[in-house]
């Protein structure tokens, strides 16, 4: 089985990678535009392209993702 990836928006602390990371699905990129999360994201996903406002994530500029997923509002 191949592992899932998947591009977050409104990341908030990432329960999602949470949640899927003992699965060994990983991020292709995060968003979040709130400061505190931000600088949590940051810290835990030191390799993972982190957006502010996720209407700066370009096509074709990450792998492709399996699954989009959201924590709105953000």
């Amino acid at each position: 089985m191949t592992a899932m990836i998947y591009g977050s928006v409104c990341s908030g602390i990432e329960a999602a990678s949470v949640a899927w990371h003992p699965l060994g699905w990983r991020a292709s990129f995060v968003s979040e535009i709130d400061p505190f999360p931000r600088a949590v994201l940051s810290h835990r996903f030191k390799d993972t392209p982190l957006h502010g406002d996720f209407t700066t994530i370009e096509a074709g500029r990450y792998e492709p993702i399996d699954l989009l997923v959201g924590g709105t509002p953000c």
